[in-house]
């Protein structure tokens, strides 16, 4: 019998689906035994799905490390399901883990910081396997010697499509275009409410389901005056019954997001609902463009393939039924299953071996430090800027991170404010995140953060981000 623990941040949400449905189906698997440890929390749901299905699972064991680190060294396999998260991160730059066999199972693209992967990254695990063949477009991915690339290996990752199969399309009123998903601009399209009311539909009614941002984006509907043509329902139960009623599934994503097997995509496809995207990377090796949905070049695209779906129901019916036959070709949760033991008998070939980090952090990283690491060749400017005495090329640094991308502004997703929030007295986290609060205007919260950051730092250098004023 093969014992494999499973480590990950936390568990609920997109990921957390593909993960208890893998390990559901695992017990056909009658060589393997897992188990699943949270760093963080695992959300009511998840506890009881584990429970049901009866998978050892414990949680926030980032305080309890060495319980962790006797886990990690019992088990015959250790898979690390990563994103860049800042538990997930401690663990990995802080720890000396015992002998392991470890795989790491990679739930982001890896191309676009803060998801990104680094040169040390990938050296750590035994195998690195990425969830859609987007990653292979990564710049650590391609720097990799020939020698090193046998170490990668793509295993497509879905949480399986049973769940849904059974729906079908609701007879309903009017025309509604649905969105699944992340609801927040380091996933979603930061146009996404130009994009939609751009399509001439004037019986077009938007629904938007997911979270974590509706509240703001729903503000920001208000704000152009066109909130009665959208439904932001936040988190949804029953996903099948609410794709159920759309006539299409309009999901354009920012080109720097980080997913990779689009779990509600792939579940749209199976319900037969024909979807509009955009040519990002992860989803044009899910979507067939004529065949399965549409794929648009660009934003004014996106719109047209909107009416023209609205306009020809022949073509929604053929690429309804397209869907829903690729769908269950394609994304079974028996093929994940037959993948990842194949991989766990090459492993055990291996022998155990500890490991340290492979980058330059000595001693007991901090946050920042930690977090700089996650970022590897994208951190540029944070570590110009975590110096006491201010020159040009410093200011210049911290002008940069204050008017950094969605992706670092992120409340959570590996952003400054996540380490923050897990490193609350870290000096630098909270002076960048002053920095970023301050060019937005928040004047308030930046102060907080610089207060917090000026009893570590220099106060020369604090002295060019005086605090109070407005």
């Amino acid at each position: 019998m093969i014992s494999i623990l499973h480590v990950t941040p936390h568990l609920g949400g997109g990921v957390g689906r593909v993960l208890l449905n893998y390990l559901d189906h695992t017990f056909a698997c009658e060589h393997e035994r897992h188990s699943l440890v949270c760093l963080d929390y695992a959300n009511p749901g998840a506890v009881a799905r584990a429970a049901e299905i009866g998978i050892p699972l414990g949680d926030r064991m980032a305080g309890r490390m060495p319980e962790l680190l006797k886990l990690v060294a019992r088990a015959d396999i250790v898979v690390l399901h990563w994103w860049n998260h800042p538990l997930l991160y401690a663990l990995l730059v802080r720890e000396t883990l015992p002998a392991a066999r470890l795989l790491l199972w990679s739930h982001v693209s890896g191309l676009f910081p803060t998801q990104n992967f680094t040169d040390e990254l990938i050296r750590y695990p035994d195998y690195f396997v990425v969830a859609s063949p987007v990653s292979f477009e990564a710049p650590a991915l391609k720097r990799l010697q020939a020698a090193e690339r046998d170490r990668v290996r793509l295993i497509f990752s879905c949480a399986g499509i049973a769940h849904v199969a059974s729906a079908q399309p609701l007879p309903h009123q009017g025309f509604r275009i649905g969105y699944v998903g992340t609801v927040d601009y380091c996933k979603m399209h930061p146009r996404f409410i130009q994009m939609s009311v751009a399509a001439d539909i004037p019986e077009a009614h938007f629904v938007v389901c997911g979270g974590p941002n509706e509240v703001g984006i729903r503000q920001e509907a208000i704000r152009a005056g066109v909130a009665e043509r959208f439904d932001f329902l936040g988190q949804v139960s029953d996903v099948a019954a609410r794709l159920a009623t759309f006539d299409v599934f309009g999901y354009p994503l920012a080109p720097y997001h980080y997913g990779t097997g689009e779990q509600a995509l792939i579940e749209a496809l199976a319900v037969g609902i024909p979807p509009v995207v955009l040519g990002n990377g992860a989803e044009q090796y899910i979507v067939q463009d004529g065949v399965t949905g549409l794929v648009a070049k660009d934003e004014r695209a996106y719109s047209r393939a909107l009416e023209q779906l609205h306009r020809q129901p022949e073509l929604r019916r053929t690429l309804s039924e397209n869907a829903r036959r690729a769908a269950r070709a394609t994304y079974t949760i028996e093929s994940l299953t037959s993948s990842w033991s194949a991989l766990y008998r090459e492993s055990l070939k291996r022998r155990k071996r500890s490991r340290s980090w492979p980058g330059s952090c000595e001693g007991r990283p901090t946050g920042a430090e930690i977090f700089l690491a996650s970022l590897g060749e994208y951190g540029d400017d944070y570590a110009e800027s975590m110096v006491h005495e201010a020159n040009c090329a410093v200011i210049d640094a911290d002008a940069r991170i204050a008017d950094g991308s969605e992706l670092f502004r992120s409340k959570t997703r590996g952003s400054v404010f996540h380490y923050q929030s897990f490193f609350p007295h870290d000096p630098w986290l909270n002076f960048w995140c002053g920095l970023m609060q301050r060019h937005e205007g928040n004047r308030e919260d930046s102060d907080r953060y610089f207060n917090d950051a000026g009893k570590h730092i220099n106060g020369a250098r604090m002295g060019r981000y005086p605090r109070g004023s407005k």
